[in-house]
């Protein structure tokens, strides 16, 4: 019998990397619509003069090589987080208060710490929440040691602490629903994380699944249309050249739904709520653009040596539809550059709520433009989010979004 495969069988895994460009088995399924990889050697030709009436190349002898991918479908808010990282690096984590436990910090703790000092004993195994804010982060602890202060071991995340925490800072057990805040990264070399890309398609030997290490995204987008769409999301980027996968973990699909882009609110000048909603959004989308460049070196391989990350920019588009004055113009026209939040919530309560905030401090409204096709006037308006200290993470400096999730994956997933 031939042995054939189904396009309806395949799926995608992601998993965090390490070392960028070393391949690891990633388990968290993430559900997409479109998957589109594609692996681009360069060829170079040899066509030098052979005394025969020949123009073309003699030889294709093949030279580096990529990949690059393009990516997408409804926004899962457990999956989304694996994109955002790889896009933007800075990181707070927050988490549900238990309503026992708390304690503070004796001492200060440094960044890359792998143990805290508590005024009061942690049992092992407790997720706490250090601090509050941008650099508010979720470890896992060990056995305590001491008699007070107590030394309380982090054996979750194995890198320890990702930011510096001052004295008497609060520490908090908690449990989820967790709230995930991204900024631009700007500390030290300024690159996120990348992660492997697992795509099971079937015809690759043994474990019918390639593997796309490096992966890196230059470009994240999040559209909402409230009249006929979920919310949704496409994202492109490059990645070292595929391989066989050597393992395959199977698909396990979470029981997270995408959520109806009628549930979102925009709020324009303030929150997405009270006097600053705005209730004559129809549809838009945010983008959010990465600088990559794929860097070869003599090393005798021909695989790169650095996908590296350079800036970032964030732009928008907002529809206004039947509208009753010309609010959506004279944000462009008057120069005002509002804060523009939008909202994306699943509207339930407790581990099952999921939300997408995106915050921008400043938006210039660079486009207003009158949409008169329809039965009622309307605005079609395009922005460009600067940089700012408000929307600005962890790692300081500025930048000119967050993005926060809330959903129920433990830290330290993604």
């Amino acid at each position: 019998m031939v042995m054939t495969y189904a396009p309806a069988k395949q799926y995608l895994l992601i998993g965090p990397e390490t070392t960028q460009g070393q391949p690891v088995t990633g388990a968290f399924t993430v559900l997409v619509d479109s998957l589109k990889p594609k692996d681009t050697p360069k060829w170079l030709e040899d066509k030098s003069w052979r005394g025969s009436m020949g123009t073309e190349a003699f030889a294709e002898i093949q030279g580096v090589k990529a990949s690059e991918f393009d990516v997408g479908g409804p926004v899962y808010a457990d999956s989304l987080p694996f994109f955002l990282r790889n896009i933007l690096g800075d990181l707070a984590v927050t988490g549900t208060p238990t309503g026992s436990g708390a304690t503070t910090l004796a001492t200060a703790a440094a960044a890359g710490a792998t143990s805290i000092q508590t005024a009061a004993s942690i049992p092992a195994g407790t997720l706490v929440q250090i601090g509050t804010g941008p650099t508010a982060e979720c470890v896992t602890t060990g056995t305590p040691a001491g008699s007070g202060p107590y030394t309380i071991p982090i054996t979750s995340p194995a890198g320890g602490l990702a930011y510096q925490h001052a004295s008497a800072q609060a520490v908090t057990p908690v449990t989820g629903p967790y709230t995930y805040a991204w900024s631009l990264l700007n500390s030290g070399s300024g690159q996120p994380v990348s992660h492997t890309l697992t795509h099971y398609l079937g015809p690759t030997a043994t474990t019918g699944a390639r593997q796309y290490p490096g992966a890196s995204l230059s470009e994240l987008v999040l559209q909402f249309n409230a009249e006929s769409e979920l919310l949704k999301w496409t994202g492109k980027g490059s990645a070292w050249p595929s391989v066989p996968a050597t393992t395959l973990p199977p698909a396990n699909p979470t029981s997270t739904l995408p959520i109806a882009s009628w549930r979102t609110t925009v709020g324009i000048g303030g929150p997405a709520a009270g006097g600053t909603l705005v209730n004559t959004v129809t549809d838009g989308e945010v983008t959010i653009k990465r600088e990559l460049g794929v860097y070869y070196t003599t090393t005798g391989v021909p695989t790169p040596y650095v996908i590296q990350r350079g800036g970032l920019s964030v732009e928008g588009k907002l529809n206004f539809g039947a509208v009753s004055d010309e609010s959506a113009l004279l944000y462009m026209l008057n120069n005002t550059q509002p804060q523009v939040q939008i909202i994306s919530s699943n509207g339930l309560s407790g581990a099952s709520l999921c939300v997408v905030q995106l915050d921008m401090q400043i938006a210039a409204f660079t486009t207003a433009e009158a949409e008169t096709s329809k039965t009622a006037v309307g605005y079609q308006d395009e922005f460009k989010a600067l940089f700012n200290t408000s929307n600005a993470g962890g790692s300081g400096g500025m930048s000119p979004i967050r993005v926060s999730v809330t959903n129920n994956v433990p830290p330290n997933t993604y």
